[in-house]
């Protein structure tokens, strides 16, 4: 056999491949850009835009992954991953403010380690929820997000595997971990703030008490 035969065998398979990874792609990214859309709306409390936000990018990844089988390349490969560990953020970062519980990947067909990722990244989501919270004086609702990144932390930080088990998750911890101490921190100078003003309007209630 010829090596140019057998070259164009390989470029068909290829070029096979190619034009499903260009489908699925673009669907890709636009899943990812609908979670980010789904997460400004829960920071800004209009949950239901929020959760329809949500569904879009599921339906799209289900468009997707429905093009993949045409391609056994594409089919084993990462190509969803990231539009599946935004998901799982977005998910997890509305059902967690909305009303404190988690959503579990089943609901949206999520594998795990895109799960696992996608809810390290929740931690900082919380961080700026917590924040919102301690500039409206809210300081007991700032605290049970902190909490709540606490338990994804400890949670998250027990999957002690090497990096080709669960990629990039060591890293999101570090990460996490540094969100949480910088919450811990702010939380309780809120906390030292509001018990020097309680102390100082006490004090200058007696004194005009006094007077």
């Amino acid at each position: 056999m010829e090596l140019s035969d057998i070259l164009n065998g390989f470029r068909d398979e290829v070029d096979a491949d190619d034009q499903v990874r260009e489908k699925v792609l673009p669907l890709s990214r636009k899943a990812v850009r609908k979670c980010s859309e789904s997460i400004k709306m829960t920071h800004k409390g209009e949950f239901d835009k929020a959760k329809a936000l949500a569904e879009e990018a599921h339906q799209i990844i289900t468009t997707a992954i429905d093009e993949m089988p045409a391609s056994t390349f594409v089919s084993k490969s990462k190509t969803m991953d990231i539009a599946y560990q935004e998901l799982a953020e977005a998910a997890n970062v509305l059902s967690l403010i909305e009303h404190g519980k988690f959503t579990p990947p089943e609901e949206y067909q999520i594998p795990s380690r895109p799960y696992l990722n996608g809810l390290a990244d929740v931690i900082g989501e919380l961080r700026r929820a917590a924040l919102d919270y301690l500039r409206r004086d809210e300081v007991s609702k700032a605290e049970q997000f902190l909490i709540i990144m606490e338990d994804i932390l400890e949670g998250l930080q027990s999957f002690d595997y090497p990096n080709a088990l669960v990629p990039d998750l060591r890293r999101k911890c570090d990460v996490g971990r540094a969100l949480v101490e910088r919450t811990r921190g702010d939380l309780t100078r809120a906390v030292g703030q509001g018990r020097l003003v309680k102390e100082l309007a006490d004090f200058e209630k007696r004194i005009s008490n006094n007077e």
